[in-house]
């Protein structure tokens, strides 16, 4: 962080950041999928549509094709990482304004560019997670680095967490519809995948008293936005990790909003902050910065990392 930077946060950027990210939002639930050849149910639930093309979502592989009255079935699979795939269900997108305000609901309306390059990242340097206890905190409607975790690392055990019971149930979903046992890629033997889910509010204490100092790694997606949750989640992070533990944050800039979660962060962690870490992910993103409409402020994460001190 620049600490010749402005420390406090103006209404008129807080306003600006918010309505930068309704029209996002807006983007998300009003445009079609013709000019891709697909139809808006198939494509609208799966992206904001500025996503790295890092997974590959496919109807006519899932095993589960089916629409059903609340949400529709892909196959989420990587290009690089054939032995990952997963049958992911997507919430229809059919939210009034009341039901998308709050800290705890964007999750539900796609996936979001951070929560992809996260899942990638995951896969990656999934060595990172041997044996270890992973949680991952607002992980939405689909919790993808959770899975890519579960999936592709040696991790002990792996929870979905989330602060909307809607996200929760979807996830609940996803779970009873893939085969959570496989062959770990790093110890070569067959696994059952040790998966939890719950729901859990970071503004509400009650939600995860029990997990005081437990997680050796926690995961996190682009859930820095919300001014009046950040300081309630860096305290969730603080308190569930373990003494040595690692926190993994994927975020974009968005304005001063990640700047002002790392000044929460300043004197309870150690901050390492990397804006290239992946050479597939800054591949794409530099292909994107040609396209007027692509805004790298708000889309492209980058990668934190804290250790507790």
């Amino acid at each position: 962080m620049d600490d010749g930077e402005e420390k406090s946060l103006c209404p008129e950027g807080n306003q600006l950041i918010a309505r930068t990210r309704w029209k996002l939002l807006a983007k998300v639930l009003q445009k079609t999928g013709a000019e891709n050849g697909q139809s808006s149910s198939q494509l609208a639930p799966t992206t904001s549509r500025q996503l790295y093309g890092l997974f590959e979502w496919d109807v006519l592989k899932s095993n589960l094709f089916w629409q059903d009255n609340c949400g529709q079935w892909l196959q989420c699979c990587s290009f690089n990482y054939p032995h990952f795939s997963l049958n992911v269900r997507f919430l229809i997108n059919q939210f009034s304004i009341d039901e998308l305000t709050g800290f705890n609901n964007t999750g539900n309306v796609c996936i979001w560019p951070s929560e992809e390059v996260l899942a990638y990242y995951c896969m990656k340097n999934n060595y990172v997670f041997k044996q270890k206890t992973v949680l991952e905190l607002g992980g939405g409607m689909t919790c993808l680095a959770s899975f890519a975790v579960a999936k592709t690392s040696d991790a002990m055990l792996v929870a979905c967490t989330d602060g909307n019971p809607a996200s929760v149930e979807n996830v609940k979903r996803i779970i009873e519809h893939n085969n959570l046992s496989s062959t770990c890629p790093i110890t070569a033997q067959y696994v059952f995948l040790a998966i939890a889910i719950k729901v859990l509010d970071w503004k509400n204490e009650s939600s995860f008293k029990e997990m005081e100092s437990m997680w050796d790694v926690i995961l996190c997606a682009d859930c820095l936005f919300f001014d009046d949750g950040r300081e309630a989640l860096v305290d969730t992070m603080r308190r569930i990790t373990t003494r040595n533990g690692l926190i993994l944050i994927m975020a974009p800039r968005r304005g001063r909003t990640l700047d002002a979660f790392l000044e929460l962060c300043h004197d309870k962690f150690d901050i390492y902050l990397n804006e290239e870490f992946d050479s597939d992910v800054t591949r794409s993103h530099q292909k994107k910065l040609l396209s007027p409409d692509y805004n790298s402020d708000h889309n492209y994460p980058l990668l934190v990392q804290l250790k507790k001190r």
